[in-house]
């Protein structure tokens, strides 16, 4: 079995929260069992709990970061649940951020 790019997105994250598998172009394809993101030019916050996270609140994910989330690094989890609840939103500085992101299968 291997692991297969089903397809890039990139999203740019301002002051609006925006959802991982609804608000990026293209949306979470089908199958998609995992993902790699990273941030392009300017903190951004997460939270992957279905609550929108805000400027001060949330995981923070500096430029340059990769957030993985893959079935084969942790074997039996879900992680296309936890992508579709996966909210993202500028961190503090005014700099609007880009998530660049790979969706396998």
């Amino acid at each position: 079995m291997g692991i297969n790019n089903l397809d890039f997105s990139t999203k740019d994250v301002a002051g609006t929260v925006i959802n991982l598998a609804d608000d990026v172009s293209p949306v979470m394809p089908y199958g998609a069992k995992g993902v790699l993101i990273t941030v392009a030019a300017s903190q951004l916050r997460y939270r992957d709990d279905g609550t929108a996270p805000t400027a001060s609140v949330g995981h923070i994910l500096a430029v340059g970061d990769v957030l993985t989330l893959d079935s084969w690094t942790v074997p039996k989890a879900d992680w296309r649940q936890v992508m579709q609840r996966m909210n993202f939103i500028q961190g503090a500085a005014s700099t609007t951020g880009t998530l660049n992101i790979s969706w396998y299968d």
